[in-house]
């Protein structure tokens, strides 16, 4: 697990997705934020998987990937007033309005009538396909959390989660890319995503 890299990786593609939103509209800002909110928590996988602590690192990852869905989700398939709720600054009357959001499995069901997701939905259906059940387990301290309190984590395990996570973030990071408008950017992070194979996830991880 090379953490070192990791966040000499991401300090690149920040520095390539650095520029202003294509527009100032409440749904792009609001994809944006998502993004960013995928960030924050796959920030806080890398560090718990520093400490060896299994059982915070995939809570927070699960909590990344939800992110990331619902950043793809606002851009693409929110409805203006869905936009409005998650917008809204945060109070008690906004925190209610805000609960029959759609959750993970309704906002894939909706990405999967875009045909120019279909590459991105082959990624984001393969994590939640051999993940999503292990990881509620953790959320919600089913065996897969006894276990793991029980036992040590390997480090293999680590470094799965680790670089799962790492993938995820790439994921966040070419969607502000494309957020930012500019033609030839995807190709930009796809270059520099090439010298950081050691960072991101080998073919298939499974939790």
């Amino acid at each position: 697990m090379d953490l070192r890299r990791a966040e000499e990786f991401f300090e690149h593609l920040s520095n390539i997705v650095d520029h202003p939103l294509y527009d100032d509209s409440a749904r792009v800002n609001l994809s944006a934020t998502l993004a960013l909110s995928s960030m924050q928590f796959a920030a806080a996988v890398r560090v718990l998987c520093a400490e060896g602590l299994i059982l915070g690192a995939n809570t927070a990852l699960r909590s990344q990937f939800e992110a990331l869905v619902r950043c793809v989700w606002v851009i693409h398939r929110a409805t203006d007033p869905q936009v409005e709720k998650l917008s809204a600054d945060l109070n008690p009357e906004t925190q209610q309005a805000s609960k029959n959001i759609p959750q993970v499995n309704e906002m894939l069901a909706e990405l999967k009538k875009i045909p120019q997701l279909t590459n991105l939905l082959i990624s984001l259906n393969e994590f939640k396909e051999s993940s999503w059940l292990p990881l509620n387990s953790f959320v919600h301290s089913g065996i897969h959390a006894i276990h793991w309190t029980k036992n040590k984590a390997p480090p293999q395990l680590i470094d799965q989660i680790f670089r799962i996570s790492n993938g995820l973030t790439l994921l966040a990071f070419q969607n502000i890319g494309i957020l930012t408008g500019r033609q030839g950017i995807q190709s930009e992070i796809i270059s520099v995503s090439a010298r950081y194979s050691s960072c991101l996830p080998k073919y298939r991880e499974n939790i």
